[in-house]
């Protein structure tokens, strides 16, 4: 009995040891990747107008700091970057290395810096590996468009024209951000927005929100299929809220200068003119209006 259980324990051994290198070499080794493998990148902010950030399971850091190029690299000895530039973009693709279940959990990933007078657009997508967008207080982008299969993201100290991140399970975390639109979009996944400015939508299939906004500057829509809402509103400004839950509770101790409904599940009230609508809705959960 003993010589036959360790048998199956010598095969399953093979079978997962076969399976990992299958993994690694189709993932890795034969999956098509266009541009040029190199060590890293520089291109002159002048010449390009978008960045396209391409990543499987790596984690992704784009940075703005004080400097002259945009610049990329890999951290860590199990990654590979290929580099695309022409027509005014600047396309950036990190994939993993062959056979790297022989590193163990030493991942690499991938660092973009831009410099802060780059004013074109940002595109980052990974298959599973968390985004992370640090502007420093400095960046302006027309658009930043991110998303991540499974992954956190965050972005925070960056203006924005317009901003879309989509995500199919993980955590979004946005802070100290200006944009004149931002569409959230998670299937699985906790979203945190503190410090936010201009014009949202919010749609949460399964997960919570917790929002400040610094300004209302726009129409405002949250739409949860199945979890809670904590929205925090600027003391001024001119917008009307409507806040609704099928089956959970709406409360809220924010001082309206109106409120023209308030019950168990419905609240509505305005502030100052109440020209921008701010719209709040759950199928499944709660809601609170500070």
């Amino acid at each position: 009995m003993k010589k036959v259980l360790g048998k199956l324990l010598i095969m399953a051994g093979i079978l997962i040891f076969f399976g990992v290198v299958v993994k690694d070499v189709f993932a890795a080794g034969l999956g098509f990747v266009s541009g040029t493998e190199a060590d890293s990148a520089s291109a002159s902010p002048g010449d390009i107008d978008s960045v396209v950030i391409e990543s499987d399971h790596k984690n992704v850091r784009i940075i703005a700091e004080e400097r002259n190029d945009i610049s990329a690299g890999i951290s860590g000895k199990s990654g590979k970057l290929f580099v695309t530039e022409s027509k005014r973009k600047l396309e950036l693709t990190a994939k993993e290395k062959e056979f790297q279940f022989l590193n163990g959990f030493n991942r690499s990933f991938l660092v973009v810096r831009i410099p802060y007078d780059y004013k074109g657009d940002l595109t980052v997508r990974t298959s599973s590996g968390d985004i992370s967008v640090d502007g420093n207080q400095r960046l302006a982008l027309i658009e930043l468009n991110a998303a991540s299969a499974s992954g956190d993201m965050r972005v925070t100290d960056v203006r924005l024209q317009d901003m879309k991140v989509n995500g199919s399970s993980g955590d979004v975390t946005i802070s100290n951000t200006v944009s004149k639109t931002a569409d959230i979009d998670l299937a699985s996944g906790d979203a945190n927005l503190a410090d936010v400015s201009g014009s949202l939508d919010v749609k949460l299939t399964s997960g919570n929100l917790d929002a400040a906004l610094k300004k209302v500057s726009g129409p405002v829509s949250v739409t949860l299929t199945s979890g809670d809402a904590d929205l925090s509103l600027p003391e001024n400004g001119s917008f009307t809220v409507k806040a609704k839950s099928a089956s959970g509770s709406v409360s809220s101790p924010y001082s309206f200068a109106d409120t023209a409904h308030k019950d168990h599940h419905h609240i509505t009230g305005s502030q100052g003119s109440g020209r921008h609508p701010i719209d709040i809705k759950t199928d499944s959960g709660d809601l609170v209006i500070r």
